[in-house]
């Protein structure tokens, strides 16, 4: 189990105890959840996942209690939020991460140099622009490398999402700078 899932899980259970669940309380669990989706922490998002619908089930409706009305709210909003990064997880079967394929090797050499432009790329990989740019929008909407504009060029850098999906594939030997 992750260090964010046990915090996850401590403060679900705080607050299960404290019945008037504070702003402070859904803002960090927020906060966590958010994290927790950046680094593709699968047990924290599944331990908020559970936990919250957990404490959805045990806050009973109060039509007298506007409060609790809006805790329910709340509770389900982060609910929802913790499913879909659930269901935007990467892994090896999504991407179809070939070890010796494009998008491998775009990975692991954004991994080795963030900001590389699609001109540096092209040569390393020894593809054509358009090949970049193919592959390049495949690993943006997996949400494992993110593209920037510096001047002209785009400068690509792997997300933590990235990192994870080279692990997952056996490509955890590419040094991976800048992503700590």
């Amino acid at each position: 189990m992750s260090e964010r899932a046990t915090e996850v899980r401590d403060l679900i259970d705080d607050m299960q105890l404290d019945y008037g669940m504070s702003e402070g309380s859904f803002a960090a669990l927020g906060m966590l959840i958010t994290d927790a989706s950046l680094a593709a922490d699968e047990p924290a998002l599944r331990a908020a996942h559970d936990g919250l619908r957990r404490l959805y089930g045990q806050l009973v409706p109060d039509r007298d209690n506007p409060k609790v009305a809006e805790q329910r709210g709340r509770l389900l909003g982060q609910i929802d939020i913790a499913f879909w990064a659930l269901r935007r997880l990467p892994s090896g079967l999504q991407l179809n991460l070939d070890p010796h394929g494009h998008a491998a090797r775009f990975l692991t050499e954004i991994a080795r140099e963030p900001g590389l432009s699609n001109e540096q790329l092209a040569d390393r990989l020894k593809v054509d622009i358009t090949e970049v740019s193919r592959v390049g929008r495949k690993l943006t909407s997996s949400g494992v490398a993110m593209k920037s504009r510096q001047w002209r060029h785009n400068a690509w850098t792997i997300t933590p999402r990235g990192v994870t999906c080279l692990e997952q594939a056996g490509l955890a030997e590419a040094q991976v700078s800048g992503t700590d």
